[in-house]
């Protein structure tokens, strides 16, 4: 039995209550939840050496019991001869008086006495009820009562409570917790994971029956712990008939099975349900008699079945006429809708299989579901409704905003073209049909021209919440893409306005991620993660609900330390990554996700083609699922020298030419070139390309481009031999950083920045932020602090004589081969490629 598990943590509560003042503990739970196991192992615990050395009685009370007699028999079995002599003195007349005078008997016992009364609710006589009761208040402290059932409806306890209780243990208090299920199942043989667990918690809510069925359920099925046990399956109905309708009248059965069509109720709800009676006072009577049935939430009161009974009253519903069920669904469904409950008047709706009940409540509420992230299910109802509704503008506008929601621009692009716009169509309609023209823009291109289009129309409301929200995402959204921050968010903060008063969170948490984005996009490294923690108690408070654009502001805030330098484990992002990709639902934030995790894991892959292949696959633009256009600008820098590193500069070039196709010729474009030509060792091309970005004739999009662009300067610099010319473009480089703190750029850029960085005698190396660069890069394993060695600052010195390597060689007595690795490591440490720069390069970074 259930019972099987020790549970200590209810055992440790009853043998405490023994030490508190008050004599009675209270146990009432519906059937089936292992009471009557539990007091068995407290007995044997209390009997026990290392127990309270207690006298133990136990009873069950049977139906049609007239009397006490048979806790006085019980009583005189104990070894207790002064109790005996105490009991003979008790009347054998039964009334309050003599059940008063036989609690009082108690005080000649020897030792202390626990009596444990089970069955309670078996109580059919009010003078048994009456007498049990006086014995109970009248108990001495030497004792201690323990009355359990499925309730005490004719033993009053309001007055003990006040009074004082030592315990009281209800179904939740009994239900099993995971580490119980855990030892549960391990005892009979079977171990569960923790997703098992889990989902059997779900399924039982811990109810100790319900872990003996699914164990039944085990022996014809190893898988049973991961099935669901359904409430209509043979040995559940049989329970159920057994233990629960057995003890019920005929209106109390009518009720649970009427009230079976919603998951949870509320007393109007269940009123409705079964034809207008009160319910409340319905529902406390289940309460009190322990049926399966709990409170949900409070304000106002809700209450749900356990999901097994639920099951089961739902099968014996169905086993009626089937208009009956369905008209039953309608009446939930209407209710639903009324209250605002979109989600689960469609459903009831759909099982209604009412098509003039379905056709109204999309109509009402399809709109707010697919803002709320359930379009699968305005989907799956649609296609129950017949033809010549599913024609018309609404329902197939409907449609074509779920299908974009799940990812499919084609089908909603075909139903647009199919409802083409005409005159004399409602606000409504023109409203939703901009909303679709700029969603499918996003998902597919051509935002420039949408926008152009809808520009003088964007700003219009039309007093549907719902639809305004929707638009004026999808125009929030469609600005993000092009570049225009400042529209985008004032779009956004509309939306955000009309989704707290259409009560649509996921909008609500999608607008907030456009705002966030933006500021990511201004270079506002610290407002991104100030709204961001604002967005996390947004979210949850309104639940944890599972939305995508939440996610990717939790990606956004991980992309912040990584740009400072202050980030160790990427794991936990990466899989918040995944998990966006493994959606479906938004494919152009997968994909670019995706070239964010091969940009991450670059550097260690073990095939340098591959990783670039998939730099270039999923960071390119693409006119169809585009992503914004700063986005590009932010991940492009990384990615050029990623596809450096990797050695794959035709990939690369190829990036750089799509990259400047999706964002114009910006400052941005120059500044990739710039590297590339730095990278290439084209110094003259690099310099070409870098000089209007510097000279302020070419705008960057994003402000840290500017960072990269004076640390490609400060390598050429160095080239060229200018170091006090390079010492100043690596304090702009510093300037320009230090606000938003862009460390990772100062690493990306290469040796020559490291040993700039390094050399704090130079003048633009100087300073607390420059301090906090060296130390992210050292902490990493990133600062190069190399110097040269005696030999090699004696070939260096050869060669600024222009000595030639032979020459070199013969003086040293070294192999020319010798005096080649040393050439070779001076240019690196340096940073140079060829003769020429080697003196300048040597001079510029202090290196004499």
């Amino acid at each position: 039995m259930a019972g099987d598990v020790a549970r200590p943590r209810l055992l440790t509560r009853l043998s405490a209550a023994m030490d508190e003042p008050w004599t009675l503990t209270v146990l009432a739970a519906p059937a089936g939840t292992g009471k009557t196991r539990l007091l068995a192992q407290w007995a044997h615990v209390l009997g026990s050496d290392e127990g309270e050395g207690a006298s133990v009685v136990w009873l069950a009370i049977q139906r049609g019991e007239r009397d006490l007699e048979w806790l006085r028999v019980a009583l005189e079995r104990l070894d207790d001869e002064p109790l005996r002599t105490s009991l003979d003195r008790v009347a054998r007349t039964w009334s309050t008086e003599t059940a008063r005078a036989l609690a009082r008997s108690l005080r000649s016992a020897e030792r202390r006495v626990v009596i444990i009364i089970d069955d309670v609710h078996l109580i059919e006589s009010d003078q048994v009820a009456d007498m049990l009761s006086t014995f109970v208040d009248t108990v001495p402290g030497n004792a201690h009562v323990v009355l359990s059932g499925r309730g005490t409806p004719r033993i009053p306890l309001a007055r003990r409570r006040i009074a004082g209780i030592a315990l009281e243990l209800d179904a939740r208090d009994l239900a099993f917790t995971p580490d119980e299920v855990k030892v549960f199942f391990r005892a009979r043989g079977m171990s569960l994971s923790q997703g098992e667990i889990t989902s059997v918690l779900r399924r039982t809510e811990g109810w100790a029956t319900g872990l003996r069925l699914l164990e039944l359920a085990a022996l014809h099925d190893s898988f049973a712990p991961r099935l669901p046990l359904r409430g209509d399956s043979p040995s559940v109905t049989d329970y159920f008939v057994e233990e629960v309708f057995a003890d019920l009248d005929h209106e109390l059965s009518e009720f649970l099975v009427l009230t079976s069509v919603p998951e949870s109720f509320t007393p109007e709800l269940a009123s409705r349900l079964t034809g207008g009676a009160p319910a409340a006072i319905v529902i406390e009577q289940l309460i009190r008699l322990n049926v399966l049935i709990s409170r949900s939430r409070d304000e106002p009161a809700w209450y749900h079945y356990h999901p097994m009974l639920r099951e089961f009253l739902y099968s014996r519903l169905h086993e009626r006429d089937r208009d009956v069920v369905e008209s039953l669904e309608k009446t939930t469904a209407e209710w639903f809708a009324a209250e605002q409950e979109h989600r689960l008047a469609l459903a009831h709706a759909t099982r209604s299989r009412d098509v003039t009940s379905m056709s109204l409540i999309l109509r009402r509420c399809g709109m707010q579901l697919v803002l709320m992230g359930h379009a699968d299910e305005v989907i799956a109802a649609t296609a129950e409704l017949p033809r010549s509704v599913l024609a018309e503008p609404v329902v197939q506008m409907l449609i074509a905003s779920a299908r974009l929601a799940r990812g499919d621009a084609s089908t909603a692009a075909a139903l647009l073209d199919s409802s083409s716009s005409v005159g004399g169509e409602s606000a409504v309609v023109r409203q939703w049909r901009k909303g679709l023209d700029l969603h499918i823009a996003v998902r597919r291109g051509g935002l420039p021209e949408t926008l152009d289009r809808l520009e003088l129309v964007l700003d219009e409301v039309t007093g549907e919440s719902q639809l305004d929200t929707y638009v004026f995402l999808q125009a929030a959204m469609a600005e993000l893409y092009v570049g225009n921050l400042d529209r985008a968010a004032r779009f956004a903060r509309f939306a955000s306005d009309h989704a707290v008063v259409a009560g649509t969170a996921a909008a609500e948490l999608q607008a907030a991620a456009i705002m966030n984005t933006a500021e990511l996009f201004r270079g506002r490294m610290d407002e991104v993660l100030r709204s961001g923690a604002w967005v996390d108690l947004r979210w949850a408070e309104l639940g944890h609900p599972a939305d995508s654009f939440y996610e990717v502001t939790r990606v956004w805030r991980y992309w912040v330390p990584f740009e400072r330098m202050l980030v160790g484990d990427v794991d936990e992002t990466l899989q918040v990554a995944t998990d966006i990709i493994e959606s479906g639902t938004e494919p152009a934030i997968a994909r670019g996700l995706r070239g964010m995790i091969a940009l991450l894991g670059a550097d260690s892959a073990v095939d340098a083609h591959a990783a670039a292949v998939a730099l270039l696959d999923n960071l390119s633009p693409r006119s169809e699922n585009p992503l914004p256009v700063h986005w590009y600008a932010m991940m492009s820098a990384f990615a050029v020298r990623a596809f450096d590193r990797l050695g794959e500069s035709a990939l690369r070039d190829r990036f750089i030419v799509e990259v400047e196709h999706a964002i114009g010729s910006t400052g941005d474009v120059a500044v990739l070139r710039a590297i590339a030509a730095l990278h290439d060792q084209e110094f003259a091309l690099a310099r070409q390309a870098l000089a209007p970005v510097l000279e302020g004739n070419s705008r960057c999009l994003l402000p840290a481009s500017m960072v990269d662009a004076w640390l490609v300067a400060a390598c050429l610099d160095v080239q060229s031999g200018h170091p006090e010319q390079a010492q100043v473009s690596l304090a702009f480089a510093l300037a320009l950083a230090e606000p938003e703190e862009h460390v990772r750029r100062f690493a990306d850029a290469g040796p020559v920045v490291a040993r700039l960085l390094a050399a704090r005698a130079t003048p633009g190396a100087r300073g607390r932020f420059a301090d906090r660069v060296r130390e992210r890069l050292a902490a990493m394993g990133m600062l190069i602090d190399e110097e040269l060695t005696r030999r090699e600052r004696i070939v260096l010195a050869a060669l600024s004589r222009n000595a030639t390597l032979r020459e070199i060689a013969q003086q040293e007595f070294i192999s020319p081969n010798t005096v080649k690795t040393h050439v070779r490591n001076i240019y690196r440490k340096l940073g140079v490629s060829d003769r020429e720069a080697v003196t300048a390069a040597a001079h510029a970074l202090g290196i004499e």
